[in-house]
């Protein structure tokens, strides 16, 4: 009878122990890592006081920092940055909700993109400082799967610096990587139907010059068409009189700091009907062609210039937003500002390009 009893507490304190086995390593999570929570429970509250973003992207990192309440590229001599570029990645992070627990192993980090950044990783990573406080958030953003969530959110693999859990979270983020994709891109903006006449020069003495024969007229003529020369057939001369038309930047230099000698540019005036003269500098090196610009106005007996917006009221506003800095521009309207008259021209009666 007691042998009996004996089997009988055995198998129950076997089940017991198999039970523990089963359940007792499985301690419930802290609630902030439940799937369903925020990333950053916390962020939302001090979104306010974040003062310094870094991005590390591509092998490299910058800052952007706010200063007198606006947001400027400390490496870029305090380019003013747009606001609409900040905001929505701020608030972007903090609205980052957990889906999903990811791997926790280092190996396996790459499959997600959540490993350390690094020159050829293609990942990013996101640090927010509020004054005082510090870090108050840190993310490494890896695959993106848009879409795949509900309300039109994307999936983003996610990783927190110092973590080893890697997270699928949902959520919206964009992600500005180079430092010139916070900024208002377009350098200037003049309307070709203002343009009167365009003078590129270059520095040996060859000029080419543009001009309509009267305001309105369809189409630019050479003036210093050579005799005996036609333009070339295909060629747009009217292109080269748009070439400041929503003209954007790649990059953007402070002109103190940048070592472009003014003798070894080429020099694109453009003159506006009302009076507006704008003046672009162009030095081409190796696959890039950089820009600064003069503001100026060419007809002082204009007055009347309330109804166009390329006006020399403008001129102001304009060399305040261009004086003292280099811009990087695209290579086609690089090539425009900087066309040369026997490029455009062949002798008459010959045929081909």
């Amino acid at each position: 009878m007691r042998s009996k009893v004996l089997i009988v507490v055995l198998a129950a304190l076997a089940l017991f122990a198999g039970a523990w086995l089963l359940t007792g390593e499985r301690r419930s999570p802290p609630a902030e890592s439940i799937a369903g929570g925020r990333l950053f429970p916390e962020l939302e509250r001090v979104l306010n006081d974040i003062d310094r973003i870094r991005v590390e992207h591509s092998g490299s990192a910058y800052e952007v920092l706010r200063k007198d309440r606006r947001w400027q590229l400390p490496d870029k001599g305090d380019y003013l940055v747009l606001f609409e570029r900040v905001k929505p990645l701020l608030v972007g992070i903090a609205l980052l909700e957990k889906v999903e627990p990811k791997t926790d192993k280092p190996q396996n980090y790459a499959r997600l993109g959540v490993q350390q950044p690094s020159a050829d990783s293609g990942n990013m990573r996101i640090s927010l400082y509020a004054g005082d406080r510090g870090l108050v958030a840190s993310l490494i953003v890896g695959k993106i799967r848009q879409g795949l969530m509900t309300g039109g959110r994307d999936g983003l693999y996610v990783r927190v610096p110092g973590e080893s859990r890697a997270w699928l979270v949902a959520g919206n983020l964009d992600l500005p990587q180079a430092q010139a994709d916070w900024v208002d891109r377009q350098i200037v903006h003049i309307k070709p139907k203002t343009v009167r006449r365009v003078t590129i020069k270059h520095p040996d003495g060859e000029s080419l010059v543009l001009e309509k024969p009267r305001q309105g007229a369809p189409e630019f003529a050479v003036v210093n068409l050579p005799e005996d020369a036609v333009v070339k057939a295909g060629v747009d001369i009217n292109a080269l009189a748009r070439s400041l038309a929503g003209l954007d930047m790649e990059d953007v230099l402070v002109r103190s700091q940048a070592a472009f000698p003014a003798s070894q540019a080429v020099s694109a005036v453009f003159e506006t009907w009302d009076g507006l003269q704008v003046t672009a500098y162009t030095i081409e090196q190796g696959e890039k062609i950089v820009a600064w610009f003069d503001v100026g106005v060419a007809a002082l007996d204009v007055t009347d210039l309330s109804n166009v917006r390329t006006t020399q009221s403008d001129a102001a506003g304009l060399r305040s937003r261009l004086q003292g800095w280099v811009f990087q521009i695209p290579q086609d309207r690089g090539r425009r500002l900087r066309a040369r008259l026997d490029e455009l021209v062949q002798p008459s009666g010959t045929s081909g390009p």
